[in-house]
């Protein structure tokens, strides 16, 4: 089998892989005690010793940091993914008997069949593990049924479906 198409790493490819990713790991809760935790060590170090007020500050900023950064993860590694160099740029994808072939203007990368551990089907896309632990997302959108079922033939294939 040989497959070919493209796709762009844009905002809404970045959100579809941070949505099918997180179906697979636990649901994460807000840290509270942690959270806590850094505002009391904080305002101790402010008003029982003699330290700079500076270093409570720095600890009851980190509480905010913590709390935002569980609020907005989504948005915050969106962001992340816009501003890196592959972000707006057209990938080419190879499917074939050998391996996934992800050829961009800054990154080639080759996925032999052989170093492909397990693969994860969620209801938009797929999820490569690799023997390394590594995972890859790609989007359903840009295969056909075809080409699905030939990856599901070369990997051992877990379902995942939204709850």
């Amino acid at each position: 089998m040989q497959f070919s198409n493209h796709y762009v790493l844009d905002r809404e490819y970045f959100s579809e892989c941070f949505e099918q990713s997180t179906l697979q790991q636990p649901v994460k809760k807000m840290r509270y005690k942690f959270i806590g935790s850094l505002l009391l060590f904080g305002f101790a170090i402010m008003i029982l010793t003699e330290l700079s007020v500076a270093v409570g500050f720095f600890f009851i900023g980190l509480a905010f940091v913590e709390f935002f950064s569980f609020k907005y993860r989504k948005a915050w590694w969106i962001s992340r993914q816009m501003w890196s160099k592959n972000s707006g740029n057209k990938i080419n994808l190879i499917i074939n008997e050998q391996s996934i072939q992800i050829e961009s203007l800054y990154q080639n990368k080759n996925l032999p069949w052989l170093d492909m551990k397990s693969l994860i089907e969620t209801p938009k896309g797929l999820i490569f593990i690799l023997q390394t632990g590594e995972q890859t997302y790609l989007s359903k959108a840009c295969l056909n049924t075809e080409v699905v079922d030939f990856i599901k033939s070369k990997i051992t294939t877990t379902t995942l479906m939204n709850d």
